[in-house]
């Protein structure tokens, strides 16, 4: 049996209901739970309960997977492990996928320019805070783990170029969390530099098209004996 945590609208756990496997999943958004009902409604063995990991009652040493995408870091951390560990049988594995933004090492002209409108909106926002540079993928890590419950088994980093048109640049940053606890005003003002910026400089026409790099990683352990 397969456990995901946190699966949002079931993106990652519908190729493994194609494969055929049992999948619980435990997701917190009501509305998301629901998408992700309808989306996998043709499998079964696939269960989505609408409820938070650190409070869902599941049977120990049932699982032989344990999969969180972009969200192992919303998890209590004193639950992280520790419930994961009681979950799975021995010698069962917890795979941790996240998705990094990262330099595309010529220059990371779009990100560089973002940042300087960012640093200054939110100045009067959040003074001080520290700006996010892209790191190149050879920085990226495995998360630290609890070695006295898992022991390390791999790390792997897969790149990928995700291209959007201008309006829908604006349109993603406005989902950012940075961006959404700006107020209003702020915020509107803000995605309008930006929205000029990429006109000015990156050929911001619907049809034109700047690069985001990311990596997604998969950092596999193996559940050590109790």
């Amino acid at each position: 049996m397969l456990l995901a945590i946190a699966p949002g609208t079931g993106q990652a756990t519908l190729p493994l209901a194609r494969r055929g496997y049992r999948i619980t999943a435990v997701e917190l958004g009501a509305r998301m739970a629901r998408v992700a009902r309808e989306r996998l409604a043709a499998y079964p063995d696939v269960t989505i309960l609408n409820a938070a990991f650190e409070d869902v009652a599941l049977a120990p040493g049932k699982c032989d997977l344990v999969y969180v995408a972009t969200a192992w870091h919303r998890i209590a951390p004193e639950v992280r492990f520790v419930k994961s560990h009681a979950l799975l049988k021995p010698g069962g594995h917890p795979a941790i996928i996240r998705r990094h933004h990262i330099s595309d090492a010529a220059g990371d002209a779009f990100p560089t320019a973002m940042a300087a409108i960012y640093r200054r909106y939110r100045a009067a926002v959040a003074p001080g805070a520290r700006t996010y540079v892209p790191r190149p993928i050879a920085a990226l890590g495995p998360e630290p783990i609890d070695e006295e419950r898992f022991a390390p088994v791999s790390f792997s980093a897969f790149p990928e170029v995700v291209r959007y048109a201008a309006s829908a640049c604006v349109d993603l940053l406005h989902t950012y969390s940075p961006t959404l606890a700006m107020p209003p005003a702020t915020r509107d003002k803000l995605l309008r530099e930006v929205a000029a910026l990429i006109a000015a400089r990156f050929g911001g026409e619907v049809s034109q098209h700047y690069a985001q790099h990311y990596a997604m990683t998969l950092q596999l352990a193996r559940a050590r004996p109790c």
